[in-house]
């Protein structure tokens, strides 16, 4: 039997203190609460379908048995995931800035606030991943593959954090962070194919590889296996698994690494 250390019980406890808090302030003040979890992300599916279904008229990829070409789903797949990573990091920056006065009065693991924002995250994202599932399964558009799915989400959490942490440090002593963050995330997003299927960029432009550099950034990595699983039902390729677990894994330990170094460094500031 697994026995935590008395460190770890009262970081654990912290994180799940943090989670709760996080996940309070989120429907606070709201009549249907977590409904809005479920509400949100069908709202999304049926309004991304109108529009580019109905109205721009795109053909969605094909998926393997033809159930669920729509366009909607095949946008809110890769949606989950990067909206997973822009809340995370988003929010490292907010959860640090949160605990700021906190921090100055008592010593706990900085970190812990940060780790239970994501962790109240990753609850909203699994609850719109389970709407997508669900709809996915009335379609009769399901396989055990639907687990990469969830493989993408925790890769993705990772990632995020590992920059979430320090863009988190960083914005704490140069608030112009959070407007640059922003934007490097606008930008970020026509990088990932996510509006569009990756067969429209073309192979070569300007000299540059395009499609192999769009193929291979990190959040594309996330979404393509996201993609993968659900809407083709189809194993991602044992190269990008192995990519963006070595993205996720990589970044994550460096970015944990920085915060542990400065984050008491921050405390310490007026």
């Amino acid at each position: 039997m697994l026995t935590l250390s008395p460190a770890a019980r009262k970081s654990a406890n912290l994180i799940y203190h943090f989670a709760q808090r996080e996940s309070k302030a989120r429907y606070k003040r709201s009549l249907l609460g977590w409904f809005w979890s479920f509400a949100n992300p069908l709202t999304t599916v049926a309004v991304y379908s109108f529009v580019f279904g109905v109205v721009y008229r795109a053909t969605p990829p094909a998926t393997e048995n033809g159930n669920a070409e729509n366009f909607g789903l095949f946008l809110f797949t890769g949606l989950i995931s990067w909206s997973l990573f822009v809340g995370i990091i988003n929010g490292c920056m907010g959860w640090l800035q949160g605990v700021s006065d906190l921090r100055k009065k008592i010593y706990f693991p900085t970190e812990t606030a940060l780790l239970g924002g994501a962790a109240s995250n990753a609850v909203q994202t699994s609850l719109e991943a389970l709407v997508l599932v669900v709809i996915m399964v009335v379609l009769s558009n399901i396989s055990w593959t639907v687990l990469f799915l969830f493989v993408a989400l925790i890769l993705t959490m990772a990632f995020g954090l590992g920059i979430g942490f320090i863009a988190a440090i960083m914005n704490a002593r140069y608030r112009d962070i959070l407007y640059l963050v922003g934007v490097l995330l606008n930008v970020g997003f026509f990088l990932v194919p996510i509006v569009y299927p990756l067969s429209l960029v073309p192979d070569e432009k300007w000299g540059l590889p395009v499609r192999t550099l769009v193929e291979w950034n990190p959040p594309a990595l996330f979404v393509g296996i996201a993609r993968d699983g659900v809407y083709f039902l189809q194993v991602p390729s044992l190269s990008r698994l192995a990519a963006a677990t070595a993205w996720a894994g990589v970044t994550f330990t460096i970015g944990w690494v920085y915060f542990r170094a400065r984050s008491m460094e921050i405390s310490e500031e007026p």
